[in-house]
């Protein structure tokens, strides 16, 4: 567990915040190294013949056994692949981020084309390694959650997709009564830095047990539940870039400040799954922050630091920040169009798994699928197939996890309006603190005690439903005013 820790968070923290541009080459080489350490730690004779005992020997205890299911799941799918090739992995995405941020800057997918080539080629023999019900990319659908294949996803999608541009067609027609208010520009770092603490201090993060920096890209990085870092990305072309950020973000590391920390030493100090720390993500940024009620509340104090919002009625901020647009960026997508974005990025990736498409010709079928769902097309490789860090830093197959996510966090949504009736009343009033409790008592506390499917059924009565997803945007998209 602390080795895993370090090398995934607090080295992985320092590489992206304030490690010297120099200090590259020989990073790479120690978080190789330890790579390596993990690999064969997980592979040892003696935790092989513990794992052997536990198996043989099964109790009732909920903790025990959560815990030997834990260590399969962090061990399996590095024991199988053969340790100079996870050795060799680890190494190969150091180099890919590296120049994955150069071919950003310098527009050139053709730099970066090797490395994913190199990475979707480790990831079919990773499938290999992992097997697959029916598909290779069944496999890394089950690295981020359990009991999901390539075909229920498909399904999934089959049922979201027209319903979700049928949606915004209609909001885009109902948007033409409304005035567009421009994004708020030229706001400085250190101003939006202000609004991002008073952000945090109002949903429940606590800063003795974490802190936030600035990055190239949003992230959080938890290495115990008194130590969760945050890393994010600011605009000075749009203040509610680094808003989003900041409420997503803050919304996992709350989830990660309240896991119960007798688990430390477990490996169930810690979400059970992506989808599960996505999902709270999407709701602290979405059900939260995009709410009208959590500006009501925090408007007054916000406008000391942003004077610029003085300009604008807290109304039109809340028109601004929910109106619904097509454009090329994930990251500042609005509610309707996000998983539009994630769809084209699943139907890619999967294609190339299935062998439909071929790497040498992402950037272009990016721009068409961009073309036909969405009517825009990136203008360079950082609007476009660049876009997104997953696939350099290995995490292939996780744009599944989005779709399951933003479902899960609007069915809770659901759970706690029965419970408090008004949420917005609650938020107004100062009542973030009762989701949270919500959230510890059903969620939070038990870290990965519970999987995903578990604390769904656990805390919703039921699995997850798409159909409270597609009534959620109905209810708030698609009214008059």
């Amino acid at each position: 567990e602390y080795l895993k820790y370090t090398l995934n968070s607090l080295l992985y923290w320092d590489k992206m915040t304030y490690m010297p541009k120099n200090a590259f080459g020989y990073r790479n080489e120690v978080m190789s190294y330890m790579g390596e350490m993990l690999h064969e730690l997980l592979s040892s004779e003696e935790l092989q013949a513990y794992m052997y005992y536990y198996n043989e020997n099964q109790t009732d205890d909920l903790l025990i056994n959560a815990a030997i299911r834990r260590i399969y799941q962090v061990q399996q799918p590095i024991t199988d692949i053969p340790e100079n090739e996870y050795t060799e992995y680890i190494r190969l995405l150091g180099f890919a981020e590296k120049v994955w941020d150069e071919g950003r800057a310098e527009n050139q997918y053709e730099k970066v084309m090797p490395y994913f080539e190199q990475i979707f080629n480790s990831f079919r023999k990773f499938s290999e390694y992992w097997g697959y019900p029916n598909e290779p990319y069944d496999a890394l659908i089950n690295y981020y959650v359990d009991g999901y294949t390539t075909s229920d996803m498909d399904n999934m999608v089959e049922g979201l997709k027209q319903p979700l541009l049928d949606i915004l067609e209609q909001r885009l027609e109902i948007q033409k009564n409304f005035t567009r208010h421009k994004p708020l520009k030229g706001i400085s770092k250190e101003k939006q830095l202000k609004l991002w603490e008073l952000i945090l201090k109002e949903i429940g993060f606590d800063f003795d047990a974490g802190r936030v920096d600035v990055g190239s890209y949003t992230i959080i990085l938890a290495n115990s539940p008194d130590d969760v870092r945050i890393v994010t990305e600011f605009s000075e072309e749009d203040l509610s870039v680094g808003i989003f950020n900041v409420l997503h973000s803050g919304g996992k590391a709350i989830y990660h400040q309240n896991i119960d920390k007798s688990l430390l030493g477990t490996l169930l100090a810690e979400p059970p799954s992506f989808v599960m720390e996505e999902a709270i993500g999407r709701f602290y940024e979405n059900i939260i922050g995009r709410s009208k009620g959590f500006w009501e509340r925090i408007f007054p104090q916000a406008m000391e630091f942003i004077p610029e919002l003085r300009k604008i009625s807290i109304e039109d901020f809340y028109q601004m920040i929910n109106y619904c647009e097509p454009s090329c960026i994930r990251m500042n997508a609005d509610e309707i169009t996000f998983l539009i974005h994630v769809i084209i990025r699943y139907e890619i990736e999967k294609g190339v798994f299935r062998g439909d498409y071929e790497v040498c010709d992402l950037e272009n079928i990016w721009k068409s699928k961009y073309r036909e769902y969405l009517n825009v097309e990136p203008q360079n490789v950082k609007e476009g197939v660049l876009q997104d860090i997953h696939w350099v830093t290995g995490y292939m197959g996780y744009f599944p996890t989005y779709i399951l996510s933003n479902i899960a966090a609007v069915q809770l949504a659901y759970v706690i309006k029965g419970e408090y009736k008004n949420l917005e009343q609650l938020i107004v009033e100062g009542g973030i603190g009762k989701i949270n409790k919500w959230m510890y008592k059903n969620i939070f506390r038990w870290g990965a005690v519970y999987d995903f499917h578990e604390l769904i059924k656990n805390s919703c009565g039921e699995d997850l439903n798409v159909s409270y997803y597609l009534s959620y945007l109905k209810e708030k998209f698609l009214k008059q005013t």
